[in-house]
């Protein structure tokens, strides 16, 4: 399992602007400042982003209503969004000693509430490591703790009865209801998805996250138009805004696409997915980066300048940090990924036992149905239903899946739903009762 050790602002934005100092004389000096911060950020071997929102409360609700003026404010309620716009995400990386080598690979992901550090995982070599604050998150979020509440009674047995949880997952599930460290065996874990037929293999994954890296790169550089340095900050240094049109990058991605996806998919049919290049708005936005001593020091870009009629600001900040170091916890508790994937995530997570009655299993069919023709370049039918039965055994004892002239029956408990597959997934025409 091969780590992304380099973000895409250092790794495909440095590629691309690196040949738009030839765009005109009396912009090249911020042009190749820029060029030189991204490609410095790029190359290092170890580093940290802080991704944010640092919108305001009404200025989300101009941009949200402006996006659709159906929605209203009630939709969002007051809490709900300062919890969102307190919430940032820090991202880290370690190439290690050999940057060729991905066993001494180091990654770390940290959500942050406010002053909440509410979860990390961690990713070294082949393991997965992560942890959850759980009384903290509790108390941002008091509806979660009859769930919670209820897989700790679950882990002790309920009226004396032992545990529905699997032995092998008592001591991992308690040590994350406790805020401790787990960790799984990513390798173990891929190996068992591969023999599923869920996940291509590593090299393959691989191959693919460079290609698209690669094209993104392309389709950046090919955007800019233009970048000035329009302002100065004693802390973060000079401001540059860099000005991209929609439609030169779209039209690079529409064209390198069908080259990379996996040999099984048509050019044809990747192409049908995607709109024409003359339906993407030829229209230019910015984006402001700022460059201090040539590091790279913030990024920010307005979503608001994607609208139509733009309307308040949302504002998405990525923040350069010090990169620091990324180990691995001495005392987490490892999971058997062998019993995990064959109980489910429901047996594992508090809250996640999702009553599987018909009508759920049959809307879950219907999106697998929509992501597995999307793959293939085809529209969801019953045609595809054997290659993701095997995904559903076992869910539940009794349960049956099977085709009835172009819709799906699901029976279980007693229970039968009807699905008329949909075009997007999204589960229009489920009906209880039998096809």
């Amino acid at each position: 399992m091969r780590l992304n050790r380099r973000l895409l602002v250092g790794g495909s934005v440095l590629a691309l602007l690196s040949g738009t100092a030839a765009c005109g004389m009396q912009s090249i000096e911020p042009k190749i400042q820029l060029r030189d911060a991204l490609r410095a950020f790029g190359d290092q071997s170890s580093g940290a982003v802080r991704l944010s929102v640092p919108s305001s409360e009404d200025d989300v609700r101009a941009f949200i209503e402006a996006v659709d003026d159906t929605s209203g404010d009630a939709d969002v309620p007051d809490d709900v969004l300062r919890t969102l716009l307190s919430t940032s995400v820090v991202h880290g990386y370690d190439s290690g000693e050999d940057d060729e080598d991905p066993a001494d690979d180091a990654v770390r992901t940290v959500v942050e509430i406010g002053d909440l550090t509410a979860v990390e995982v961690r990713a070294i070599g082949e393991t997965v490591y992560t942890r959850a604050d759980v009384d903290g998150l509790l108390d941002e979020f008091p509806d979660l703790a009859a769930d919670v509440d209820s897989f700790r009674a679950e882990l002790d047995g309920v009226d004396g009865a032992p545990s529905s949880v699997p032995e092998a997952l008592l001591a991992p599930a308690r040590a994350l209801l406790d805020g401790g460290w787990v960790s799984v065996d990513g390798e173990v874990l891929l190996a068992q998805l591969e023999e599923l037929g869920g996940t291509p293999s590593a090299g393959q994954e691989a191959q693919l996250q460079s290609d698209l890296q690669e094209l993104a790169g392309k389709a950046l550089q090919d955007a800019v138009v233009g970048v000035e340095r329009t302002g100065e900050d004693d802390d973060l240094g000079d401001q540059l805004t860099v000005r991209l049109n929609l439609r030169k990058g779209y039209e690079t991605v529409r064209d390198g696409l069908p080259a990379i996806v996996p040999d099984d998919v048509e050019d044809e049919a990747v192409l049908a997915e995607l709109p024409p290049a003359d339906e993407v708005p030829d229209k230019d936005v910015e984006v402001s980066v700022w460059v201090q001593d040539g590091e790279l020091t913030r990024a920010e870009l307005d979503a608001a300048q994607f609208l139509d009629d733009p309307a308040g600001h949302l504002v998405l900040r990525l923040d350069a940090l010090e990169a620091q170091p990324v180990t691995a916890p001495s005392d987490a508790v490892a999971v058997d990924v062998a019993t995990l994937l064959e109980n489910g995530l429901a047996s594992f997570v508090p809250g996640a036992d999702v009553p599987l009655d018909a009508h759920t299993i049959a809307t879950w069919v219907d999106m697998d149905l929509a992501g597995l023709a999307a793959e293939q370049g085809t529209e969801p039918s019953v045609a595809l239903l054997p290659e993701l039965l095997p995904y559903y055994e076992g869910m539940t004892p009794d349960l049956l899946i099977t085709a009835v002239g172009p819709r799906i029956e699901v029976t279980t408990a007693g229970e039968t739903a009807c699905l008329t597959p949909s075009p997007d997934g999204m589960a229009e025409d489920v009906l209880d009762g039998p096809c």
